[in-house]
């Protein structure tokens, strides 16, 4: 039977963790008093004694508010200026979800081979807690600070007070940030839809009667929505959407219980694509009623390790597109430490999907991420590094959802 379990809203825990990193869609439980954390809109004139032991805090403004078109990071840029604050990289990690546990391995692997302190804490999905903690991190003094969105609104004065005591302030998502790491959801739905499409191309005849799962209630995953179909009707008149529906929860039960309402009309169904999640759920369906063959095609998004073991059957289940978070982790710490060395580090980090569509292709993701240091070198190959960042530079920090 498919995975029933449900959090918040129909989501299970695992997935609204992972929804967050992706579309920057903070877990609101509950906006914290931050009376008592000395917070400064650092709207002031001049610089002022920060928090932050061996710091001068600076006003730095707003930072850059609208997007803009930012050239590709050269490594290698001249240094400048270094802070005078203390070698120590803080992760204000929420949850002890294993990706965040990988990213914690990564970070501080990084920081270790670089020289640099590593401090973290695990906060439970309480934002009260989170705050606290990243209060304790600013008291105590850092270089850098990584986070993830929990409460967006009741983290980001503290994240622009690190910004304003010289840390560099690397997100996923949420600004303000010296350096976001992002997703363009556009481009992981378009290349999900254009691998889909290559299939029924080369192995359908060009035929396929297609399902989309989508999740539109979260907005900026409309981007992805709209890149799955586009890619899809690259394959020609051949391919019918017959049903483009978001299932009732985003749990794999949700999936198999649309799957199951789908298949009453429509029997023949050959191609099914969205969230690993629900895309499971749907292989259950198709299993219960008899209806699973080898030649289907079904794909996900996020590198499920269910996912990846029936990708490695050889069945219906063609593909998976991970995000590399591991290497995510390494990279923050590497960028840390040429930030507290006055380098320029990039100000956006754009995850690139990668398809896993064989036990070789998943074997070899699989080493990579646990070889971080060594994948870092090719670390193209997981991301698209966009913008450049000095510490003398700080107030150029990124104010909007990149």
């Amino acid at each position: 039977m498919p995975d029933s379990s449900k959090g918040l809203g129909g989501f299970n825990r695992r997935d609204l963790l992972r929804l967050s990193v992706i579309t920057g869609a903070g877990l609101a439980v509950g906006a914290p008093l931050l009376s008592a954390c000395s917070v400064d809109s650092g709207t002031s004139g001049g610089a002022e004694q920060s928090s932050t032991p061996g710091a001068t805090r600076k006003a730095i403004g707003n930072g850059i508010t609208e997007k803009k078109e930012l050239a590709p990071f050269q490594f290698g840029g001249p240094a400048g200026e270094k802070p005078g604050i203390p070698k120590r990289i803080a992760w204000a990690n929420t949850s002890d979800a294993e990706f965040f546990l990988q990213i914690t391995r990564s970070i501080e692997l990084a920081a270790t081979a670089r020289g640099l302190e590593f401090v973290t804490a695990i906060a439970n999905d309480d934002s009260a807690k989170n705050v606290e903690q990243i209060e304790t991190f600013l008291q105590r003094g850092i270089g850098a600070l990584c986070i993830q969105p929990l409460d967006a609104n009741a983290q980001a004065p503290l994240m622009k007070r690190a910004i304003e005591a010289g840390a560099a302030v690397m997100s996923l998502v949420t600004p303000p940030s010296t350096s976001q790491a992002v997703a363009d959801q556009y481009k992981v739905g378009n290349t999900q839809g254009l691998a889909a499409a290559k299939y029924i191309t080369e192995k359908l005849g060009g035929k396929a009667k297609a399902v989309y799962f989508n999740i539109d209630t979260i907005e900026v995953l409309k981007a992805r929505h709209q890149g799955v179909l586009d890619g899809l009707k690259s394959a020609g008149s051949g391919v019918k959407i017959v049903s483009d529906v978001q299932p009732s929860a985003l749990t794999q039960d949700g999936g198999f219980k649309a799957m199951n309402t789908i298949l009453q009309a429509h029997p023949d169904v050959n191609v099914v694509v969205g969230g690993d999640t629900h895309c499971l759920g749907a292989l259950s369906a198709l299993k219960a009623a008899g209806k699973d063959r080898p030649e289907m095609y079904l794909s996900g998004i996020d590198g499920d390790e269910q996912a990846l073991a029936e990708i490695r059957k050889g069945g219906a289940y063609k593909a998976s597109f991970a995000f590399a978070y591991p290497l995510m982790g390494y990279a923050w710490g590497q960028f840390a430490a040429d930030w507290l060395e006055g380098k320029p580090i990039p100000q956006v980090m754009q995850f690139n999907a990668v398809e896993l569509n064989s036990a070789e292709i998943i074997d070899r993701y699989q080493a990579d991420m646990k070889a971080v240091a060594e994948t870092w070198k090719n670390a193209a190959t997981y991301f698209t590094l966009l913008g450049s960042v000095r510490y003398q530079e700080r107030d150029q920090f990124i104010n909007y959802a990149a």
